[in-house]
């Protein structure tokens, strides 16, 4: 359950069975990577993908994209939490809203 403040950043409508995509600015410079959360009953994480949009030796810039599909009908939150690989905690947080049909 999201709280007052994590307000979505963005509704994502689709239908059940259909998969959409939700895109993010990821900087690996520093090695932080975006990781989703979401009710798995609802949601599948189908995958992931990385495109570099920097090709400098020194940054890794790019757009991650996250492709889901709607298991069941509702509006359900999709947290992406920037992390690094030695912190407990997020750096950042982006909370979307998706709301699946049938």
């Amino acid at each position: 359950m999201m709280t007052a403040i994590e307000k979505p950043k963005e509704v994502v409508s689709a239908r059940v069975g259909v998969s959409f995509t939700i895109r993010l600015w990821e900087d690996r410079t520093r090695g932080s990577r975006w990781m989703p959360t979401c009710d798995s009953t609802a949601l599948r994480l189908l995958g992931d993908d990385y495109a570099r949009t920097r090709n400098i030796r020194v940054d890794d810039v790019g757009m991650r994209y996250f492709e889901f599909v709607g298991l069941k009908p509702g509006r359900y939150p999709v947290s992406f939490e920037a992390r690094y690989g030695w912190k407990f905690s997020a750096e950042d947080r982006i909370v979307y809203e998706v709301e699946i049909t049938n």
